[in-house]
């Protein structure tokens, strides 16, 4: 686990740094490209382990044969999705207006094949808690990716840099995860041995298929209606969003899974499983929703700072997606209840239910412009998250008081922590760098204050979610 936080950190310190680099040697029209291109291919990748990987895990036995003809019926997925991808690329660029965007697919559409390559390999590697073997190459993966970006940059690619840096991240991993697990696929092929991860597989894909086009729908609506400055300013809203889920999520994530899958004993240990869920969302909280919720009031500055002046205009849109992007963050931990419980049938529902109520309202509220579009979208994740938690209920015994509670305190001292920063910057004329400066204090004083108020809890849920990795 905490392999896996430092490698995440050192990814999210990576892309800090590099960030800024990048956003003053290329266009604001450059990550639009970028941002459209990767719609069709960010769809395919969710195809690309056809959710027999996370099946894979929580298999009790090895049967090499069984792994290795997963391990080929992905290879074909992937092959036929980046097929699909490259078919796609004319039409999709046509349409959009961008004719860069058909060479940008086609050197794309080797996203999913190596996602669908490398998921096995990960699995294996998940499934031993090999979690130091993929802290290193996380490390690995994104450094090499994001100095090339760099390095491409500087040499004046444009937007090929962007494209390279995503191609290189997941080229890289698969080399690593295969270089790194034990597992080798046998020239075998058994089609029955499919069908027991079929079920999952299936509700798990068209899960992740229906979260997909929800997170893609905004770059397409927003470049059809407004253009490609505000695809840009939302991309780069998304890409901000990245750090909290590269830095604390993706470990979190990856660890409940393993944990709960052990933990459900067919049923038996549901209330330990539920448990799991509290414990990770409650640090999740007290880490990263008083920082968030500060930024979502007093952002500019650190944008216009860190980015440069132009990428300021980010800081309004992001701080309407804050909300959703907390929603988003406890839910994450929740979905791997779902897959412990293997009620991705009902987790599937849920998402279905979701997507057309928060489509609807979202399209909605379009005409009246993309501020109002983005916060429609927040409060519409907001106030879902009873109606979320009732669904996942059904496999855990915990009570919806129990679980907004854990987010009560930590929201609570962000809010206050935001207010009381408006009035130590409206006296001042403070210069960016100053202004920087006072907003970071804010979200360290306001983390910091949260961990001192649920210190005794956080001890308790660390101690917690170690045993339950032994």
């Amino acid at each position: 686990m905490r392999q896996l936080v430092g490698a995440r950190a050192f990814v999210m310190f990576l892309q800090f740094l590099s960030l800024p680099i990048l956003t003053r040697l290329l266009s604001i029209e450059d990550f639009a490209i970028v941002a459209l291109g990767m719609v069709i291919p960010h769809f395919a990748n969710t195809f690309s382990d056809s959710g027999f990987g996370k099946s894979l895990i929580r298999l009790q036995k090895f049967d090499h044969a069984e792994w290795s003809t997963v391990f080929w019926f992905l290879a074909a997925v992937g092959a036929g999705l980046a097929g699909i991808v490259m078919l796609a690329a004319p039409f999709y660029a046509n349409a959009t207006g961008v004719p860069e965007l058909f060479a940008v697919m086609i050197v794309l559409a080797l996203l999913p094949f190596l996602q669908s390559l490398s998921a096995v390999y990960q699995a294996w590697i998940e499934r031993d808690f090999g979690y130091k073997k993929i802290a290193n190459i996380m490390m690995i993966s994104g450094l090499v990716s994001l100095a090339t970006a760099i390095c491409l940059a500087l040499l004046g690619f444009g937007y090929w840099a962007l494209v390279i840096q995503q191609i290189l991240l997941v080229a890289v991993q698969f080399a690593a995860y295969a270089y790194v697990s034990e597992f080798r696929p046998k020239l075998t092929f058994h089609p029955k041995l499919l069908h027991l991860h079929f079920g999952f597989g299936v509700n798990t894909l068209l899960f992740s298929g229906i979260m997909a086009i929800q997170k893609q729908l905004p770059i397409i609506a927003f470049n059809q209606l407004f253009g490609t400055l505000a695809v840009s300013l939302w991309s780069m809203s998304e890409r901000l969003s990245r750090f909290p889920k590269i830095g604390a999520v993706g470990p979190f994530s990856r660890v409940a899974m393993v944990a709960m899958s052990r933990q459900w004993r067919d049923g038996a240990g549901a209330a330990d499983t539920g448990q799991t869920y509290l414990a990770s969302s409650r640090l999740l909280a007290i880490f990263l929703f008083p920082c968030l919720i500060v930024a979502a009031f007093h952002a500019r500055p650190v944008f216009a700072w860190v980015l440069s002046e132009p990428w300021g205009d980010v800081a309004p849109l992001f701080g309407l997606a804050v909300p959703a992007l907390l929603a988003e963050l406890v839910s994450s931990i929740g979905g791997k209840v779902f897959m412990a419980a293997n009620r991705t049938d009902l987790r599937l529902r849920m998402s279905i239910e979701r997507f057309i109520l928060g489509t609807i309202l979202f399209l909605l509220a379009l005409p009246f412009g993309l501020e109002a579009a983005i916060a429609v979208r927040s409060i519409f994740a907001v106030i879902y998250m009873p109606r979320y938690w009732r669904y996942m209920n059904k496999c855990v015994p915990l009570s919806i008081m129990s679980e907004a509670k854990v987010l009560v305190l930590p929201a609570c001292v962000g809010l206050v922590a935001a207010i009381l920063g408006h009035y130590i910057r409206a006296p001042w004329d403070f210069s960016t760098l100053q202004d920087c400066a006072v907003v970071v204090c804010l979200c360290i004083i306001a983390t910091g204050v949260t961990v001192l108020l649920t210190y005794r809890q956080i001890v308790n849920d660390m101690a917690w979610l170690r045993n339950s990795t032994k």
